[in-house]
């Protein structure tokens, strides 16, 4: 893949993630970038993301990190699926952000396993988790 492919993969795979109407969407997660078996995304905490103790719910942390894994796991070139996830919860978020990273562990033809966490705004982590992934060529027409 050229690099200029590759740049129009990245952006191609920005707008899918955050394309408006979505569940993620909709739930104010956004990829922010996506690289060679990497990506990123941030969220604005509000009430709707808190459980009855006054945290972020559990499954705003595993959303993000499937969100930013899948995209990773996308960035060459095949669509994938959520296979499996494991996730481990560390610590509630501080502050009124939180991002979201996945990098890659493997990447194969049929399966990738990506690693993804979540931080907040000092940089504490506050889950983290191994995402696996089914691959498949190419991607669905718009």
């Amino acid at each position: 893949m050229t690099p200029q492919e590759k740049t129009e993969l990245y952006e191609m795979l920005l707008q899918r993630a955050n394309r408006p109407g979505t569940f993620t969407a909709v739930n104010g997660l956004r990829v922010t970038s996506v690289g060679d078996g990497c990506a990123q995304g941030e969220a604005d905490l509000t009430d709707a993301h808190l459980n009855p103790l006054g945290i972020p719910h559990g499954g705003v942390y595993c959303t993000m990190m499937d969100q930013v894994a899948g995209a990773a796991a996308c960035s060459r070139g095949s669509m994938c699926r959520t296979v499996d996830c494991e996730v481990r919860f560390f610590a509630p978020a501080a502050g009124t952000k939180i991002y979201s990273h996945a990098q890659a562990i493997r990447m194969g033809r049929s399966i990738t396993v990506m690693r993804a966490w979540v931080t907040d705004e000092a940089g504490t982590t506050c889950a983290e988790g191994t995402y696996t992934f089914r691959m498949k060529e190419g991607f669905p027409q718009d």
